[in-house]
């Protein structure tokens, strides 16, 4: 009986979302506390369409596409504006995503867990954010929502402290000089075997990672995004400074060497590329023609 409830309301669900622009063809199921119609963090008003099974998390922080196989994010959307900078201070509490937790418990009798926190003990990883810590400074409970590990994939420190972190921080700048506003989705790319990481080795280490960003006027909203949008599409290696394949254990490259790597905040630039060529590599159709 609780099972046909159960199945009954999915198809409600997605029933209700389809009739509203949103195509969800290997959508599992949608958990948030936001309704995907109404959420503002996604650059269109079609889900980017990809051949994996995702389960989309809608909050107001951002909208997630989780692979539970993976336990990685697909990827994640969110919109920067000036005002989601503030002065909040930057949590420090990673935390497993309850939500999501809740639902696989339900739906796999337990056989498939969201990431805890402690699985990246002990492995050469940081716990890379996709939606940024600082993207969301405005209110503390934002900042905390983009500690929850459905947010996050194993970056090395080279990519997490510097090269990306660039880009972040060249973004926030542009939102607040330039009175910009944004659309951002990045997420991993799989195109060689990095590994995998955690107590059951089940957590897949991305080669690459994307970000695609979207810029319009703070006047502006998704809807005025179109052919001739300022696009920002980068592809970055999950590398060590030297180009090297990370190790998944000890011994880990010392935090030193990354961090005293010369680098000007520029370096994200050399990693400029298409939004066809992310496509290519990612598997996901950002518009649907």
């Amino acid at each position: 009986m609780l099972k046909s409830t159960f199945n009954f309301r999915l198809s409600v669900l997605l029933l209700i979302l389809v009739t509203h622009n949103f195509a969800l063809a290997n959508v599992e199921i949608v958990l948030g506390s936001v309704d995907l119609k109404n959420n503002t963090n996604l650059y269109t008003n079609s889900l980017p369409a990809m051949n994996s099974s995702e389960i989309i998390i809608s909050r107001s922080q951002y909208i997630i596409s989780y692979n539970k196989d993976l336990r990685n994010p697909n990827w994640v959307a969110w919109k920067l504006e000036d005002k989601s900078i503030g002065k909040s201070g930057r949590s420090t509490a990673f935390t497993a995503d309850v939500e999501l937790a809740k639902y696989l418990k339900s739906s796999t009798q337990g056989l498939k867990k969201p990431v805890e926190v402690s699985e990246y003990a002990g492995f050469c990883f940081d716990r890379g954010h996709q939606t940024p810590s600082a993207d969301r400074s405005d209110k503390i409970e934002n900042n905390k929502m983009t500690f929850v590990m459905s947010n996050i994939v194993p970056q090395t420190p080279f990519l997490n402290r510097m090269i990306w972190e660039h880009l972040e921080q060249h973004m926030r700048n542009v939102v607040h000089t330039e009175h910009k506003k944004a659309y951002i989705i990045a997420g991993p790319i799989y195109d060689q075997d990095f590994g995998k990481i955690g107590p059951h080795q089940d957590i897949q280490v991305p080669s690459k990672e994307f970000k695609v960003i979207f810029l319009v006027d703070t006047n502006q909203s998704a809807a005025d995004i179109g052919p001739n949008t300022e696009t920002i599409a980068v592809i970055m290696p999950n590398t060590n400074p030297d180009g090297s394949q990370p190790s998944i254990t000890s011994p880990c490259l010392p935090i030193a060497v990354v961090l005293n790597t010369a680098s000007p905040t520029s370096d994200w630039e050399k990693y400029k590329t298409t939004l066809n060529e992310v496509e290519k590599l990612s598997g996901i159709t950002f518009f649907h023609h």
